[in-house]
């Protein structure tokens, strides 16, 4: 195998396996408190959430709005009350 395309396809899926895990990162707190019956949930990143991503949220009824960030970290609150409305 070539030397340089293996290091890109090493690269590729380094980088698909880190925002796969973002995104799995937040999905798992927004159901592990929508489980245990909460309206809201504070998740903390280390990035910030994509305005995409928040949008198409919002469309399927889980709002967010930002609380506050550190240097390190972004917390943002969802409602998960209008979830199936």
């Amino acid at each position: 195998m070539n030397p340089e395309y293996f290091a890109q396809e090493v690269k590729g899926a380094v980088l698909q396996a880190k925002e796969r895990h973002f995104y799995d990162d937040i999905r798992a707190q927004i159901i592990a408190a929508a489980s245990l019956g909460k309206d809201e949930v504070t998740v903390e990143t280390q990035c910030e959430i994509p305005s995409e991503v928040l949008n198409e949220l919002c469309r399927i009824g889980i709002d967010s709005y930002e609380n506050g960030e550190t240097e390190d970290h972004y917390y943002i609150i969802f409602n998960l009350t209008k979830v199936g409305e």
